[in-house]
């Protein structure tokens, strides 16, 4: 035990020396000592930042891949435009109004609805500008995540160069009768280009042309500005016709009237030029004179026996409700109600208009489409998509 009993205080002793050259060496040199601990712990963080930022990374890749996992039992059917002529089970997707440049917000309502969306919708206008052109990183970010593109391409005809594009008519005078002049070939500079990325692309893209071309208070392209009826499907024909010999046949065609205007069947291109019908169903309470709480089925009841018609399936290409004049969660309740037990031949997709501040009404009266700003609305969508999806 005596030999053992002297190797302890041996290092005992030894240790009391260390400690005792530290703290002399750090009051001998001090300033120095604290350089050299300054460059090494710059250094140290350097390396624990570099790490840092492999982790996000692989984080942010995780989230993509996980979000591909959890969409890959529907993913032959969302890889083959043959597939998603005629879903076996209702589609859900979402707009948010943070694209192109954020999936915050969709991840945030994913979240809350535990379910990840496999249509991603998204608007693009016409123009020369380098973000009017066939949008194709946002096309291959949402194919990388599991998703299938719904483009709604909008003629804004204005959005053209006057300086480079000698051939049409003034800006002031472009909007006049501008799906005719559609027709006639004017724009091919721009479609036809547009058409063959979008063949270049080759999976499966949701294509929303010229959406509620009947409402004259909305967009230029409605008859307030001489566009005809003739002169729509003229448009779209030739539009179709255009992407057909580029090769573009990976477009699901979506044809989107405003379905509380009538005669909206006159504007029917023929069911050889069209895939899927989309019709929005926003309901926007009481926010103004000239609207009330309308129910999902007092929007939708006038114009689907038309719709149904036309034997083509239906997609909810807006879906949503703001929070004046009623219940959330009630209105959507009654809508999953009845796209389950009186709408459920023709309905075969919605798309969720997440889009907290809507501007297009006013810009000093932002308009919350989300559903995320009801919690007993968040709760019953959550469970109504739960129900009804194939996921």
């Amino acid at each position: 035990m005596k030999p053992q009993k002297s190797r302890y205080k041996l290092a005992f002793f030894a240790l009391g020396w260390l400690i005792a050259a530290g703290i002399l060496f750090q009051v001998v040199l001090g300033t120095g000592f604290q350089r050299i601990f300054s460059a090494v712990d710059e250094r140290v963080s350097r390396v624990a930042q570099y790490f840092s930022d492999r982790q996000g990374r692989a984080i942010r890749s995780a989230r993509q891949t996980s979000r591909s996992e959890y969409l890959q039992p529907l993913h032959t059917q969302l890889n083959s435009v043959t597939a998603l002529r005629n879903p076996p089970s209702m589609l859900y997707g979402i707009y948010d109004g943070g694209f192109p440049n954020t999936f915050a917000g969709m991840e945030r309502l994913e979240t809350a609805l535990r379910f990840k969306f496999p249509i991603i919708s998204f608007y693009s206008a016409w123009g020369d500008k380098p973000a009017q052109q066939f949008p194709i990183r946002m096309a291959e970010t949402i194919h990388r995540m599991g998703s299938v593109p719904m483009i709604t391409w909008e003629p804004w005809v204005v959005d053209f160069d006057a300086r480079v594009r000698t051939n049409l008519p003034p800006v002031a005078e472009r909007e006049y009768a501008s799906l005719a002049a559609i027709a006639k070939g004017d724009y091919d500079f721009y479609i036809v280009p547009w058409a063959k990325a979008a063949a270049e692309y080759k999976r499966p893209i949701f294509l929303r042309f010229a959406h509620e071309m009947n409402d004259p208070y909305r967009y230029p392209w409605g008859p307030q500005n001489g566009n005809r009826p003739e002169d729509f499907v003229a448009a779209w024909k030739h539009v179709h016709v255009v992407f057909q010999k580029m090769g573009a046949t990976n477009v699901l065609w979506v044809w989107s009237p405003h379905i509380s205007m009538p005669w909206f069947e006159f504007y029917y291109p023929g069911p050889e030029y069209v895939d899927w019908i989309g019709v929005g169903v926003l309901n926007y309470g009481t926010i103004a004179s000239w609207s009330r709480w309308w129910s999902f089925h007092q929007i939708l009841e006038k114009a689907y026996p038309q719709l149904l018609r036309m034997q083509k399936p239906v997609m909810i290409s807006e879906f949503g409700t703001l929070a004046q004049g009623g219940e959330m969660a009630e209105w959507y309740r009654q809508a999953f109600y009845h796209m389950t037990h009186t709408y459920s031949r023709g309905v075969r997709a919605v798309v969720f208009f997440n889009q907290p501040s809507d501007l297009t009404i006013s810009p000093n009266y932002p308009l919350n489409w989300s559903v995320t700003q009801s919690q007993k609305a968040s709760e019953v969508v959550a469970g109504e998509i739960a129900r009804t999806t194939a996921l």
